[in-house]
């Protein structure tokens, strides 16, 4: 029997997450399990990089990339979001106006490179394009597979 398992522990932390995998475990079940565990370890890591970023100020880097409000839903883009907004958005992403930003806000070559990351996933996540699979959207696709059955 195949087996998948997570455990780690740092300070008051600690994540276990176990899956048995015998010959009636279907690849989407272990798909599934994969994404939950990237979850996690996306959450954290971001936590953890907390301490040496400030993530609040990054996030408002963002946002303001974006023409975004903060609502009880998140960040929100003001208006409608056409085609040309959205490239001019992405244009704002990698104008010499945001790497000054970012650079106000972290000093070191390697954090720039960090913060860009963050920024980059923040901006993408306000304008509603995912980058990583959500255990909610495989849980759906697997409840509709097993309807089609």
């Amino acid at each position: 029997m195949d087996k998948i398992e997570f455990f780690a522990q740092v300070g008051k932390w600690v994540a276990v997450k176990k899956m048995k995998i015998d010959e009636h475990v279907q690849p989407i079940e272990v798909c599934r399990f994969l994404v939950s565990v990237h979850e996690t370890l996306d959450r954290k890591i971001w936590e953890f990089l907390s301490d040496d970023f400030d993530l609040k100020a990054l996030e408002k880097i963002a946002a303001d990339i974006c023409g975004a409000e903060l609502t009880k839903k998140g960040w929100q883009i003001k208006g409608r979001l056409s085609e040309e907004k959205i490239n001019q958005i992405l244009a704002k992403l990698k104008s010499p106006t945001t790497s000054k930003a970012i650079n106000q806000i972290v000093k070191s070559k390697r954090g720039k490179e960090i913060a860009k990351t963050f920024v980059t996933r923040k901006v993408l996540e306000i304008l509603g394009y995912p980058i990583e699979l959500e255990s909610k959207q495989v849980e759906k696709y697997i409840d509709e597979k097993r309807l089609q059955e």
